[in-house]
């Protein structure tokens, strides 16, 4: 499968802008950052953005639910039953 444009979504600004960074971060989680970078290098088309949690109130809960239940998971364009009615309240796009 290829996909036009892959984008990484984040709450953490500091992560975010090292992970956009071409130089070597050198923070405690440095080595996280190092294999990230590896990884995109392969692909010109992903794109790593910040969104602050409350906007972003979907992919935590999913999150959550997905550690408790020790789950590791991608979603690709659908996500579990339970999740549909936060999926609404999540994609109210905000005022320009």
């Amino acid at each position: 499968m290829q996909w036009l444009q892959i984008i990484i979504e984040g709450n953490s600004l500091a992560i975010i802008k090292k992970c956009k960074a071409k130089s070597q971060d050198r923070s405690q989680v440095g080595v996280y950052i190092h294999d990230i970078q590896q990884g995109t290098t392969r692909s010109r088309n992903i794109v790593f953005k910040y969104t602050p949690r409350l906007t972003n109130a979907l992919a935590h809960m999913l999150a959550t639910e997905f550690l408790k239940k020790k789950e590791e998971v991608y979603l690709v364009k659908s996500i579990p039953g339970y999740a549909e009615n936060h999926k609404e309240t999540d994609w109210v796009r905000e005022p320009d």
